[in-house]
């Protein structure tokens, strides 16, 4: 009974950590509250890359900056998963950093944007980080 009771406790305390660092309760003066997406996005199927640097700024072009026009940032990035199978599969991937005004449009912007890669590239997801950022353009 105390293994299951510390259990719920630890699950309690990150449920509440998680919830506290998505919510921002007042940003510091000289700052203005935004929604920050960040979309991974893999550029293999089955062990061989799919999406050429070509093929990437196509979808840039066509799919997400028509979503996202004040502006983005995108990294390259070199990730890793492991497979149901239980093996690690290792591929480049590119990082989409979105600073947007907060509300459901920016998560129904990405929703578009995530799909739209899925179903180009024959890919399975794309993974999503939301948070809140206090920020400035100082």
């Amino acid at each position: 009974m105390r293994v299951f009771q510390s259990v719920l406790l630890l699950a309690a305390i990150f449920i509440l950590a998680g919830c506290s660092a998505y919510t921002v309760t007042s940003c510091p003066a000289g700052t203005d509250e935004f929604a920050e997406y960040q979309l991974f996005f893999g550029r293999s199927s089955g062990g061989v890359e799919v999406v050429s640097d070509e093929a990437w700024a196509e979808f840039l072009a066509d799919t997400v900056t028509p979503r996202f026009p004040d502006g983005l940032t995108v990294v390259d990035g070199a990730g890793q998963w492991r497979g149901s199978d239980g093996v690690v599969q290792r591929e480049r991937s590119k990082v989409l950093i979105i600073l947007t005004s907060p509300g459901e449009e920016g998560m129904r912007l990405t929703d578009e944007i995530s799909a739209e890669y899925e179903a180009r590239f024959n890919q399975e997801t794309v993974l999503r980080v939301v948070r809140t950022a206090c920020v400035s353009f100082s």
